[in-house]
């Protein structure tokens, strides 16, 4: 793996940074593209084998990394907050710690950041009732070949509800443009804003009969 490496002691609770460059070529698996993506990823995980693998896959798969591991609750909330990152990883089952504990965490700090479960034991019904609290999805650690297209899906949820709610607020202004007798302006802007809804949504586009 190339690229800088920060690295601290196993089990000390402080967080280990680490910046991977996109590998040229790669496949993202999953129908996923990430040409030019690039994401920090805040990876909640005491066996430094598995956050190992986790980044290696993402990096196989064309992501340009930023990537933090940290394995206790402090270390935790602290890079939540210091890092900021675009999408948690957290495995399930961690020494005086669990992923359903950093999710409810995550849920009520930062509610719009994507949480990925990333569990070697995860029955179905614990995995349901993970999604229903939140989580946006889970992988096995036996069938990690999904990690990228899951971490990938993830991202590109979150860039299409921002470009939605920036759409929807551009309507809003051109709504008000209409209010104070601007209507020229106000109907070009919102026809074009809407057919960019249109297109952002995947909906059908409307072809409007000519009189």
């Amino acid at each position: 793996m190339s690229g800088e490496q920060q690295r601290n002691e196993p089990g000390t609770g402080q967080p280990e940074a680490i910046t991977v460059p996109k590998q040229a070529n790669a496949e993202t698996g999953g129908g996923v593209d990430s040409a030019g993506r690039s994401a920090r990823i805040l990876i909640l995980e005491d066996q430094a084998w598995d956050a190992a693998l986790a980044q290696r896959l993402l990096v196989s798969a064309g992501l340009n990394l930023v990537a933090v591991v940290v394995d206790t609750k402090v270390s935790f909330i602290e890079q939540m907050a210091a890092f900021r990152p675009d999408v948690v990883l957290s495995d399930y089952h961690l020494p005086g710690f669990s992923g359903r504990e950093a999710l409810k965490i995550a849920q009520e700090l930062y509610p719009d950041t994507p949480f990925i479960i990333w569990s070697g034991v995860l029955g179905d019904e614990a995995a349901v009732e993970l999604i229903k609290q939140g989580a946006t999805d889970y992988v096995l650690k036996d069938r990690p070949v999904r990690l990228p297209s899951v971490i990938l899906r993830a991202l590109a949820d979150v860039e299409q509800r921002a470009r939605l709610a920036d759409l929807e607020d551009q309507l809003q202004q051109a709504q008000r443009l209409a209010s104070l007798g601007k209507l020229a302006a106000a109907e070009e802007a919102m026809t074009r804003i809407r057919q960019l809804l249109t297109a952002a949504r995947g909906e059908p586009k409307v072809t409007e009969p000519r009189s």
